[in-house]
Parts: structure tokens; C-alpha cells; sequence
């Protein structure tokens, strides 16, 4: 019973991590948006920031293996499904916004820059607003 109580803590500290990690990058991402000298800034911190979400995202799908093979109760298939659905979803999403990142950086026409920002600012939304449904479904449900 060691194990399960261990992967369970895994699976809620993956949670804040990637919950965390997202709300913070969202928040920063839309400040950089309004102030360009803070967006130049920006730049140099989302990596650590992405590499903290990358690190829930690991954390919540290990624990997520090892919690179900520990559990001796039922499981509600329907809303396990859903979840790996969803956490499936945060992790395409996530390399389309590391992509998208990557690309801002190398980019110097100021159009495509507004483009790469936009797709960025409504990717980052759509994962954020997974992470909190994932949330939701992992500890209300």
C-alpha cells in the first residue's frame, strides 16, 4: 500500500506542476503581450517554465500507470478514459506551443511574429483550460 500512496502523491504533485506551470505561463505570456520590452524577457524564463509543465505532464502519466495497477477498488473506466484523452491532448498541444516557440525566436518578419503570438496566446488557453478539466476529474470526480 506504500507504493500506491506514493504514486498517488506523484499524481497530484504532476498536477500542480503541470496546473501551475500553465497558469503562470498563460498569465506571463499575456502580460508580454501588452508590454514588448517584458515579451523579450519572457523569452529567457519560459523555458524553465515549460520544462516544470513538462515535468508534471511525466509525473501525472507514470503515477497515472502505477496508481492503476495498485488499485484494488474499481475505477470508473468512462472518466479514466476521458482523462488520457485530455492529458493526451496537453501533450500535443504542448509541442505545438514548444514548436511555436522555438519558430518566435528565429523569426524576424514582424507579421509571422504576430501569427506565431496569436496561435501561441490561443494554444495556451486551450491547455490551460485541459489542465484544469484534468484537474477537476482527478480530484472531484
Amino acid at each position: 500500500m506504500a507504493a500506491l500512496e506514493i504514486f498517488n502523491f506523484l499524481h497530484f504533485l504532476g498536477l500542480s506542476f503541470g496546473l501551475g506551470g500553465a497558469t503562470i505561463a498563460t498569465i506571463i505570456s499575456a502580460k508580454a503581450g501588452k508590454d514588448s520590452e517584458l515579451g523579450k524577457q519572457i523569452m529567457k524564463i519560459m523555458p524553465s517554465i515549460s520544462k516544470l509543465i513538462f515535468l508534471g505532464l511525466i509525473l501525472l502519466i507514470v503515477s497515472g500507470i502505477g496508481i492503476s495497477y495498485f488499485v484494488n477498488w474499481p475505477i470508473d473506466k468512462q472518466n479514466l478514459l476521458i482523462k488520457h484523452v485530455l492529458v493526451a491532448w496537453i501533450f500535443v498541444i504542448g509541442v505545438f506551443l514548444g514548436t511555436r516557440m522555438k519558430k518566435i525566436e528565429k523569426e524576424k518578419d514582424e507579421k509571422k511574429i504576430l501569427k506565431l503570438r496569436k496561435q501561441i496566446k490561443i494554444l495556451s488557453i486551450i491547455n490551460l483550460i485541459l489542465w484544469y478539466v484534468v484537474t477537476f476529474l482527478s480530484v472531484f470526480v
